[in-house]
């Protein structure tokens, strides 16, 4: 175009080329000021852009999305309030190569959030066990320090509030010292067990052993059995029936097991009950309209005590001296009174 334009006139390259006078100008003075370098096609991205992240702004970004791998920019701004917009932040992790690759879903969640808004406090929980041998950063304290390897977990549906506690073996004698714990607490705070219904998979902690020839209940139905609680299991390999504790286990292991150190074992159950109390009274579930727990029980349930939501995980092996000496008095039941439940609060609290 500057050729013709230059061999002949600029009306005559524009008619040629099928443009405006205009065009043919414009490149022929850039020719004329910069060369060949001046056809080049110029940067459209604007010099100056005044909302635009901060370099240390930026470098906070990957700071902390290094420290959470799984957090999501909504979840860095709620929790450190860095600067910047969803968008901007997402940016900062897409950029930096930060992005998480995500686990194939083998089926679609159902959203049974509707639902959970109508269930009772309490009416429905899932539990489960979680082994903490498989997660990297975690595993090095549990042989060192002796800490436990697996987490006991329930979840209650209507606020998504969850109690965990911890043991060193995975069997029906802790799921029912572990279920025996939880019960006593909620009975501490008024909440009936006969109208509960308690869900879980077919692990062995749970039914007992699956070749047993007797029709015999395990240890943890006998608990529920004697507490009128409903015992609801799912059909095999139906693991996505247990998405909401399931969700919690990932959770959990994304902000705690896999980001804290620990120097003994006390330090590692404080930090676990410090995370209990953020889980139900701080954090925000974006699944459940943005809200807290603490906030959907003051809402929904404003009778109850919040101090429900407060169980300290413990060892669950520190009850099996107590079910031992009560075991000639009381069968199997495992005796935890209220004063002991308060106890294990305030002791947990001043740790």
């Amino acid at each position: 175009m500057v050729t013709k334009a230059q061999n002949t006139s600029v009306s005559e390259a524009a008619r040629f080329y099928g443009t405006t006078r205009v065009t043919v100008r414009k490149w022929l003075k850039r020719y004329k000021k910069y060369g060949l370098d001046g056809l080049r096609d110029l940067k459209r991205a604007p010099k100056h852009i005044p909302h635009k992240l901060k370099q240390e702004d930026e470098a906070k970004i990957i700071e902390l999305r290094q420290k959470h791998p799984g957090w999501g920019p909504l979840r860095l701004i709620e929790r450190y309030h860095v600067k910047g917009s969803n968008g901007s932040v997402n940016r900062v992790i897409k950029q930096n190569n930060l992005i998480k690759p995500k686990k194939r879903r083998w089926r679609k969640r159902k959203d049974l959030s509707e639902l959970k808004k109508k269930m009772l406090f309490f009416e429905n929980s899932q539990i489960d066990t979680k082994d903490l041998s498989d997660i990297y950063q975690y595993w090095p304290y549990m042989r060192r320090l002796g800490l436990p390897r697996y987490e006991y977990t329930l979840r209650e549906l209507s606020t998504g509030a969850t109690f965990y506690a911890y043991a060193n073996e995975n069997n029906s004698t802790y799921a029912s010292l572990f279920a025996k714990y939880v019960i006593e607490h909620l009975k501490s705070y008024g909440i009936h067990t006969a109208r509960i219904s308690w869900q879980t998979d077919n692990g062995s902690e749970f039914i007992g052993s699956a070749r047993k020839k007797i029709n015999r209940f395990s240890a943890f139905e006998s608990v529920l059995r004697d507490n009128k609680i409903e015992h609801a299991r799912i059909p095999p390999r139906a693991f996505w029936l247990q998405n909401d504790v399931e969700t919690f286990h990932r959770i959990i292991e994304e902000e705690l097991y896999e980001i804290e150190d620990y120097a003994n074992e006390i330090e590692f159950l404080g930090k676990a009950y410090a995370y209990q109390l953020y889980f139900n009274y701080i954090r925000k579930n974006r699944y459940r309209d943005n809200k807290s727990p603490a906030e959907i029980l003051r809402e929904r349930f404003p009778e109850i005590d919040e101090g429900v939501l407060n169980l300290p995980p413990i060892r669950l092996e520190s009850l099996l001296e107590t079910c031992y000496k009560e075991k000639d008095k009381s069968g199997y039941d495992v005796p935890i009174s209220v004063p002991f439940l308060k106890f294990l609060n305030l002791l947990f609290f001043i740790l």
